[in-house]
């Protein structure tokens, strides 16, 4: 009888030890996602996206997943590494530039594109000139930039939302009324002004 009863407490000690062990584990994984930074870092971040000399660079593209492209995905013709949910863009030339009032940028397209009227040549996403609407407002909460414009040729129109964080990483997600949406990660380093797109 004392044996069972002795067994039962060493099975409930384990069992807190585990929810114990547990728990320290999912405090320390939210914890590490929340990078602190420090109060110079966010001043040089802050100041140099005010100056609005900057190029971002993709390093991975995230199509919008359907049957279609899963199709074409699956018939090997996709970069190594890749998957249809996750192409890899490296040593594939791309960028967006912000600089002053103008922006420019040149992305590789994957993903399904709808045709209304004529068709244009550019089979990736490109735009040159001053955006309508742009918006440039630091997210204190979030410790990020959070920057959106639109911008239009005479065929297509791009809405681009762009979250860039101290570390020089950014997400960017590209609308567009003629093809379904596409998100991008890369990195953002600054540009010099004699090399405009």
């Amino acid at each position: 009888m004392t044996l069972r009863i002795e067994l039962k407490y060493k099975l409930l000690l384990m069992k807190g030890i585990v929810i114990v062990l547990a728990f320290g584990l999912f405090l320390g994984c939210s914890s590490a996602t929340k990078v602190s930074q420090n109060a110079e870092t966010v001043a040089a971040f802050i100041s140099f996206v005010e100056q609005k000399t900057f190029q971002f660079r993709a390093d991975t593209a995230y199509p919008m997943t359907t049957q279609a492209f899963n199709s074409v995905a699956n018939s090997g013709i996709l970069p190594p590494g890749s998957t249809s949910g996750a192409i890899q863009l490296i040593g594939i030339s791309n960028f967006i530039k912000v600089y002053g009032d103008s922006v420019s940028g040149n992305l590789p397209f994957y993903g399904e594109r709808q045709f209304g009227g004529r068709r244009t040549a550019n089979a990736g996403i490109e735009f040159k000139g001053i955006p309508k609407a742009y918006s440039q407002t630091y997210n204190e909460a979030k410790n990020r930039y959070d920057i959106a414009f639109e911008i239009s040729d005479k065929m297509e129109r791009h809405q681009v939302n762009i979250k860039l964080f101290p570390n020089m990483s950014a997400n960017v997600s590209v609308n567009s009324n003629q093809r379904n949406t596409i998100r991008y990660a890369g990195t953002v380093a600054a540009i010099e002004s004699d090399k405009k797109e």
